[in-house]
């Protein structure tokens, strides 16, 4: 008999994840690279136009990362709910059961890794801006752009609910 839950993992979402380690380990890497050379006291917030309007100092970097484990953890974490107690729209039957924890799975892994990016342009900025460089910040571009990829990804892997379904 078939279990109720696949135990394998797809190469979609193995490779998301393997996306989303190498920038949470980048993000340390860039901290170690540059804190040397970092002042103690750093901008750690910029205001929409891109100016730094909070200064803290460098230890606060390692908030990055930090802030990044515990949503990757906690995006993991969901794999292990069963998907009968998902909010799905409709009923899940032995047939759409793998189907629609491969898309649950994917779709975490995908936020994830959406997070992860944007966190990593946001150390980024930090790392320029601590360094007197010009962050790269486009005036609030990349927190509309961050929301609007999180809006995609959620459309798109709740239309494949349906179309899985």
């Amino acid at each position: 008999m078939k279990p109720l839950l696949s135990t394998t993992v797809p190469r979609t979402e193995r490779l998301l994840n393997a996306l989303t380690l190498f920038l949470l380990v980048g993000q340390v890497v860039l901290i170690i690279g540059y804190y040397a050379q970092l002042p103690e006291t750093i901008p750690v917030h910029f205001g929409l136009a891109g100016k730094p309007d909070r200064w803290g100092g460098r230890g606060q970097l390692f908030i990055v990362p930090g802030l990044s484990v515990f949503v990757f953890l906690l995006f993991w974490s969901f794999r292990s709910i069963p998907i009968d107690l998902y909010n799905m729209p409709f009923p899940i039957t032995p047939e759409n059961r793998d189907r629609q924890l491969r898309n649950a799975n994917e779709m975490l892994a995908m936020l994830s890794l959406a997070f992860m990016t944007f966190m990593i342009w946001t150390l980024w900025n930090w790392l320029l801006a601590a360094s007197n460089i010009d962050p790269i910040h486009t005036k609030g571009i990349p927190i509309v752009l961050f929301v609007l990829t999180l809006i995609g990804i959620s459309v798109f892997y709740a239309v494949r609910v349906y179309r899985w379904k």
